[in-house]
């Protein structure tokens, strides 16, 4: 099963600045603690104007905002996907789906934009089509395609190799009353005629006007018909494979474009899981691109995605109330809660370590858990803490505790603070 490594540190809705300075500070000791996973701290909700002014004067980023905490397509799809270019050979991609077990790639054109699919099933379809009527074996190639799928030598150019046209793939084992009536039903300019070393049916295939004549086993044509076919531009290719070989090289190795599902399907990062789930099991393929708003693609997700995804976690600072969480907590694992306020309504089907101190803010706790764990704080998260408390307890007046002094104390010394000095600053932050 899939991990989600992003685990969100939650503030509580229209955070003030205990809330937001808690919620940066714990996520950063979190990931300094836990390199397997990253803790991204959140926003639900506008801050408050003291929050936004003291961030504007210090040019601190603001977190990540979230308001719903439901999984979305990013949290469990398949990043960096391997896309192929539509004119890329069915071949070469066939080798890519067993070499890195893939049942299903994303095809792009040449700007890069999503296409279409291709996968397992459309070469299932194509193997089928191999041993149905000639209707069903025309393929869209080019002389050039075909003279590389052979790994082939030019022996005759009509001078159009790069020329893309509809082709049917014939087996020269018939005599020439048999060709003669294979041409009936098909243009002669758009046969490929695979023949071994039969003189007679090379050049009946020549005064027929065929398109092109591959000769299988690394035979050559004499010279004779070789200036036959220069005459009517007929191309010569010579082959090395033998003649079964050169028939299936020639059938697989046209461009990807040809085959592949067109499709407009496809799915946004941002998208919740439970509005694209019925995209995804409806699916032929089995998955769906993720693409952004320019049309490229950026990851895929499957149905195994959808099933076995893990509830998103998340640690709650300075709040435990579901009045206070951002839409779907309930979804959730919760595995901390830290505040200082009294319990509140959120519960729990998971494991979950609990802190709540009657302090005078968060982020004396969040100080705290610093100091614990031996910890340094950046100088960022430092400032913020000892604003956090300062603010919180009015400037050092309201529900401050022994605790929020030894704790301002504490986060101000890492950095030589001084929290007088802070407390300064924040006044005249808040007065401009």
């Amino acid at each position: 099963m899939r991990g989600i490594r992003d685990i969100y540190v939650v503030g509580r809705k229209n955070p003030d600045l205990d809330s937001i300075a808690s919620t940066i500070a714990y996520a950063e000791l979190k990931n300094i603690l836990d390199k397997s996973s990253n803790y991204v701290p959140t926003m639900c909700g506008s801050s408050d104007k003291i929050t936004q002014k003291l961030f504007g004067y210090y040019n601190i980023p603001i977190p990540k905002y979230i308001d719903d905490l439901s999984l979305r397509v990013e949290d469990v799809m398949t990043k960096n996907t391997i896309t192929v270019k539509k004119d890329e050979s069915v071949t070469e991609i066939f080798k890519l789906l067993l070499k890195d077990d893939l049942m299903v790639v994303p095809v792009v054109d040449e700007n890069g934009l999503f296409v279409g699919y291709f996968g397992m099933t459309d070469i299932a379809k194509k193997s089928i089509s191999s041993v149905m009527p000639d209707i069903f074996r025309k393929i869209k190639t080019s002389i050039s395609i075909i003279k590389n799928a052979v790994d082939g030598e030019l022996l005759v150019s009509s001078g159009d190799e790069n020329k893309m046209f509809v082709a049917t793939v014939v087996m020269g084992v018939m005599d020439e009353e048999g060709l003669m009536k294979v041409i009936e039903r098909i243009e002669p300019e758009n046969i490929i005629m695979v023949v071994g070393n039969r003189r007679e049916m090379q050049k009946a295939a020549i005064d027929m006007g065929i398109r092109c004549i591959v000769i299988s086993h690394g035979y050559k044509m004499d010279s004779e018909l070789i200036d036959l076919a220069r005459k009517n531009q007929i191309t010569v290719i010579s082959s090395e494979y033998d003649a079964f070989a050169t028939v299936g090289l020639i059938e697989w190795s046209i461009p990807v474009e040809t085959i592949c599902e067109k499709s407009t399907t496809s799915v946004y990062p941002s998208d919740l899981i439970v509005d694209i789930k019925e995209k995804v099991y409806r699916s032929s393929n089995r998955a769906v691109v993720v693409v952004n708003t320019h049309n490229k693609v950026v990851g895929i997700i499957t149905r195994t995605d959808i099933i076995k995804y893990n509830k998103r976690n998340v640690i709650l600072v300075d709040h435990s109330s579901s009045l206070n969480a951002p839409d779907g907590i309930y979804e959730c694992n919760i595995l901390e809660i830290v505040d200082h306020h009294r319990l509140g309504d959120i519960q729990t089907g998971y494991p979950t370590r609990f802190r709540i101190e009657p302090w005078g803010s968060t982020s004396s706790i969040v100080a705290n858990e610093f100091r614990i764990n031996n910890i340094k704080p950046s100088k960022v998260s430092a400032l913020l803490l000892a604003s956090g408390i300062i603010i919180n307890t009015e400037f050092l007046s309201d529900n401050f505790t022994d605790e929020d002094r030894e704790m301002l104390e504490w986060v101000c010394s890492v950095w030589n603070l001084d929290y007088n000095e802070i407390e300064e600053s924040l006044e005249s932050i808040i007065n401009l």
